[in-house]
């Protein structure tokens, strides 16, 4: 038999192999009998030589339905591999690490999160979009940007997100595209305080989380009333501190407080260079414009934010169970003073928000 005629009688064998191990193989797979449809694909797939595999991996990858729970057992290996090898996998949660199966080719991108603001529900439809290789793996993006100095350096990665400023975002690619969510400044600012008062104080060390700790020690008007300059750059005028990179902390001066007309400015024209700025209380037609800004498909499920009432259901015991108290006026007038910069910002953006896809609002 010559080396034509011995191939020919290898792929017929391995056809015939492949036609009767589909229908167990895939029984087995996906749970249920296999269509004909999806045999014959396994077939071919088993058949294909071309992918350096073996032949019944080939075969269930050619299959959509056992190409997808291959999927989800690389998505639980790789949550695996970051508990066994942190330094090489990023620590997000599942949601939030990327996928696998993809590759961003788009522009750089980089989310500016402010607390509070629903930024995670974004950032798991967001994430999905980038490889997990692709997104930058700090460990420390919860923390605020005048509490912890990031030297790295972020041009590497095509999506950075975290509790960042502007001037962090855009430092090593000053063309990356960044989003946002904003939130009403006031009920921000006090969904921020119990949030943290949420937090179980026996999981805190009381002098690392003293942001934290000063929210289980106070009450929310004197928390407000808080002057400490690394107290003040968390919870006075956030989105005008980290959009402009002007904080208390380290300054002679506030310079909010020096001269607050010019940090509004900045701003300002800081904001209107965003890519793309979405409004919580209206997140349908917020990811709806990022997404056509982005030239993503919207998200297959509607975001919703974390709410802080429901982490103590879901956290493994970092949360207690909160109740929140009534807005008195002092509390109103201490949250007002406290945002007065942030609200002609939150106004802005959510003004052009019609104004920039016009198709999503809803006729009054």
């Amino acid at each position: 038999m010559n080396s034509r005629h011995l191939s020919r009688f290898r792929e017929l064998s391995i056809r015939g192999l492949g036609r009767l191990s589909a229908g167990v193989l895939l029984r087995l797979t996906i749970g249920r009998w296999s269509t004909t449809e999806e045999r014959a694909a396994f077939v071919e797939g088993f058949a294909a030589r071309e992918r350096p595999i073996p032949p019944i991996l080939r075969g269930l990858l050619a299959v959509p339905s056992s190409r997808t729970l291959i999927g989800q057992l690389s998505d639980h290996l790789l949550v695996a591999a970051r508990v066994t090898e942190p330094d090489v996998f990023p620590p997000d949660p599942p949601s939030l690490g990327g996928n696998l199966f993809t590759l961003w080719e788009g522009p750089p991108l980089g989310f500016l999160h402010f607390e509070k603001c629903g930024g995670i529900a974004l950032t798991r439809w967001l994430t999905q979009q980038f490889h997990p290789r692709q997104i930058n793996p700090d460990p420390h993006r919860d923390l605020a940007p005048h509490l912890f100095a990031r030297l790295e350096t972020l041009a590497p990665y095509a999506l950075v997100w975290g509790h960042y400023d502007l001037a962090l975002l855009t430092r090593d690619d000053p063309a990356r595209r960044i989003i946002s969510l904003l939130r009403d400044p006031c009920d921000r600012l006090e969904s921020l305080y119990y949030y943290w008062r949420s937090v179980d104080p026996a999981r805190i060390d009381p002098d690392l989380s003293f942001a934290v700790a000063q929210a289980h020690r106070l009450s929310l008007e004197e928390f407000l009333d808080c002057d400490d300059p690394l107290m003040r750059d968390l919870i006075d005028n956030v989105y005008t501190r980290r959009l402009t990179g002007l904080y208390a902390t380290g300054a002679r001066v506030d310079p909010l407080v020096a001269d607050p007309a010019g940090a509004l400015a900045g701003a300002r024209a800081a904001l209107d260079r965003l890519a793309a700025v979405g409004i919580t209380e209206r997140m349908d037609e917020s990811a709806a414009y990022i997404a056509a800004q982005l030239g993503l498909a919207l998200p297959r499920e509607r975001l919703r934010a974390n709410v802080t009432a429901d982490n103590h259901r879901t956290a493994g015991g970092f949360f207690r169970p909160m109740r929140r108290g009534l807005r008195g006026a002092g509390v109103q007038a201490a949250l007002e003073r406290r945002t007065a910069l942030d609200r002609a910002l939150y106004d802005r953006a959510a003004a052009r928000l019609p104004r920039c896809h016009p198709a999503l609002v809803e006729a009054a």
